[in-house]
């Protein structure tokens, strides 16, 4: 399926997503679908991104707060994202260039929403399982039928105030579960072949690699500059994508 400048292709690209990850905590998924779809289609783009995804979320998953505690406030969310997964990749299966168009306007509303919205609404404790399972359903069928859980899910985990150490777990958590529910929801509907799954687990490589510089950069520039160009950048790529499946 993939040559030799495919394979340079998906190395620069996740070393770009890495990079982006490294310096702003997120933004994997997001940067290396929005550009992989742009080459070699969503379908393909997807099944890529599960390994790097999963992988490089695992790091940041243990530390002061038990997993345990996490999953008993998140069960809701986790349990709808699991399910809806599949139902997003069942969706994939037959309508990949429609999900192309949704991507690009995802990706543009998600950047365009960051930059305008300065201060996310706070979610009352006793609302957070019900709000938390509308979430999932959201996040599983956006994240099974295009690769990428960043929205709503992102605003949701930011709007609950956590505390820094606890709030990092979590995301990770989420996401983590996220990569492997839809390893399973692609595989369950055949669009995660032996190939696809090695050429995803190379992928891991460049974008530790980016990860790595991305956190020296970190330390030497302003986080919010980086993070209005980052999402900038995201706008950017969701127009061309949103081009590319107009033309």
């Amino acid at each position: 399926m993939f040559d030799l400048n495919s394979l340079l292709l998906i190395s620069l690209i996740f070393l770009l997503a890495g990079f982006v990850k490294g310096t702003s905590g997120v933004g994997l998924p997001a940067i290396s679908i929005a550009l992989l779809t742009m080459f070699i289609g969503i379908k393909a783009a997807v099944a890529l991104v599960v390994m790097p995804g999963l992988l490089t979320n695992l790091w940041q998953l243990f530390g002061k707060i038990k997993i345990i505690k996490i999953i008993i406030r998140m069960w809701p969310l986790l349990v709808f994202l699991f399910i809806f997964s599949f139902l997003g990749a069942r969706i994939l299966v037959n309508n990949s260039e429609m999900l192309t168009l949704l991507l690009g306007f995802l990706l543009t509303f998600y950047a365009l929403l960051s930059i305008i919205v300065s201060k996310i609404i706070n979610i009352p404790i006793k609302y957070e399982k019900i709000i938390g399972a509308i979430v999932g359903a959201l996040s599983g069928f956006f994240g099974g039928s295009t690769g990428t859980f960043i929205f709503p899910l992102a605003l949701y985990v930011y709007s609950l105030k956590m505390p820094r150490d606890e709030f990092l777990q979590t995301i990770a958590l989420v996401l983590v579960s996220a990569s492997l529910f839809l390893g399973l929801a692609l595989t369950g509907n055949n669009l995660w072949t032996i190939e696809l799954f090695l050429y995803s687990l190379y992928a891991t490589i460049p974008s530790f690699l980016g990860m790595y510089l991305g956190r020296i950069l970190q330390i030497k520039i302003n986080e919010n500059i980086f993070r209005k160009l980052f999402l900038l950048v995201l706008m950017l790529v969701g127009f061309l994508i949103i081009n590319k499946a107009i033309n």
